[in-house]
């Protein structure tokens, strides 16, 4: 790829300069992805002490998987008519004034007084994140150049570090600083706005050939690739759904866990907080595999081999959500009970790589396939597919009431082993003669 950018004859319009012709063009790119890390630190505050909220707010535990829902169903499908917006209008501001409104929103946890008050802040907050992805992931994608797929990979893995932030240190700072403190994030979350900016504001919405790509397509091919997109955003949707089932089930299973250990019946409000606790780290267990899942697609997949990993990927991630109701069964046999939170820490590793590991290569097989129109890509393959997500927490609990918690954790595994059956309809002669970038 060209560094400069060619002359264009008087009689047609100037082509957008390539990505290689921005100024600081590294840093805008490090700029980018760090902001993708403070945006999901926000993103994920409230699910580690969603006990906590539930008993302070005394929400159901139905009420508090709404809560959770609705965060899926407003950062979803926002996003791809945010990415239809900016394109449109041909401006990239829509990113940073979304990022704005997350942090203030997220930001007034602290001051809901009833579930309308939590619910309402949730619904801005998420909107507001949710609108931020599409137009930031269609940045990388543009300053990556060449490796696009290794930039988005890195993005993606930049939110995940945010949500293991959000889900270590929000137990933390609601112990320690009292949740109406949280309003202490403002100032820092705003500052990352206009660093972010920054480092968008002049980056081209697609690629300089992406129109001569598109006319250079033969008959059928717009069709072919518009339904390979569609074959990945279902894939997508399954792994997200049994990434929010996830969530839940772990909710639920570390409340079971804290109930056992305080040989009680009932969840007060100190076996709550003990909950808690433990349900941060297993929720950034799941983040850290799936930024480990996605940095390693990135870095060592290889462009064309990409369905296989798709298959792959979620089968495996499907055996370890199958086997995590038994860590305790395992560390018993092998009389080894203190190491029960390890080997829990490890399998919800696992379970992350399964279902969000191959989520960064789904984005950029997107932005190939439909390379004049690389947010609205971004956007069905993160938010159109996030949306439907939002099923998962109450699909979950439900489960959980009718059947159990071990069921549950079963029908969730099979859900997510369909993501990669599904993946073998993919059209491997297309993927390999696709551009690459």
């Amino acid at each position: 790829m060209s560094t400069a950018t060619p002359t264009a004859p008087a009689t047609e319009p100037i082509r957008p300069p390539e990505p290689g012709a921005i100024a600081l063009r590294p840093l805008r790119l490090a700029a980018t992805v760090g902001s993708h890390t403070v945006v999901d630190f926000f993103s994920f505050l409230f699910i580690p002490i969603m006990s906590v909220l539930e008993g302070r707010l005394h929400l159901t535990p139905g009420q508090g998987a709404v809560i959770i829902s609705a965060g899926s169903v407003c950062s979803g499908f926002v996003q791809p008519l945010a990415a239809w917006l900016g394109d449109k209008l041909d401006t990239r501001v829509l990113g940073p004034l979304a990022f704005a409104v997350a942090v203030v929103a997220v930001s007034l946890v602290g001051h809901a007084q009833t579930f309308e008050h939590l619910l309402l802040i949730q619904v801005l907050g998420t909107l507001g994140i949710g609108a931020f992805h599409p137009t930031a992931a269609a940045a990388v994608g543009q300053l990556a150049g060449q490796r696009r797929s290794l930039g988005v990979s890195i993005f993606f893995c930049a939110g995940m570090a945010g949500g293991v932030l959000g889900n270590l240190l929000s137990p933390h700072m609601a112990a320690g600083w009292g949740l109406p403190a949280y309003t202490r994030l403002i100032l820092p979350g705003l500052l990352a706005v206009v660093v972010m900016l920054w480092a968008i504001a002049r980056v081209p919405h697609r690629h300089h050939d992406a129109h001569a790509q598109r006319a250079g397509w033969a008959p059928g091919e717009a069709r072919a690739r518009w339904t390979t997109v569609g074959l990945l955003y279902a894939g997508n949707i399954l792994r997200f759904t049994i990434n929010m089932m996830m969530v839940q089930l772990l909710i639920r299973w570390c409340e079971q866990l804290a109930l056992a250990r305080a040989g009680a019946g009932v969840l007060t409000d100190a076996v709550r907080e003990s909950a808690a606790a433990v349900n941060g780290p297993m929720q950034a267990a799941m983040q850290l595999g799936m930024a480990a899942g996605g940095l390693s697609a990135g870095a060592f997949l290889r462009t064309h081999h990409e369905k296989g990993a798709l298959v792959v990927v979620p089968i495996a991630g499907a055996a370890a959500i199958i086997a995590f109701p038994y860590a305790g069964a395992l560390t018993d046999a092998l009389g080894a009970p203190a190491l029960l939170l390890t080997a829990a820490f490890l399998l919800a590793v696992a379970t992350g790589v399964g279902y969000a590991g191959t989520v960064p290569v789904t984005v950029a097989l997107a932005q190939r396939l439909l390379p004049h129109r690389t947010s609205l890509a971004s956007g069905l393959m993160m938010g159109g597919a996030w949306g439907f997500a939002a099923m998962g927490p109450p699909i979950a609990q439900a489960l959980i009431n009718a059947l159990g918690l071990t069921p549950t954790f079963l029908i969730t595994g099979l859900g997510l082993a369909g993501a990669g059956v599904l993946s073998l309809g993919l059209p491997g002669k297309l993927l390999a003669r696709i551009s690459p970038h």
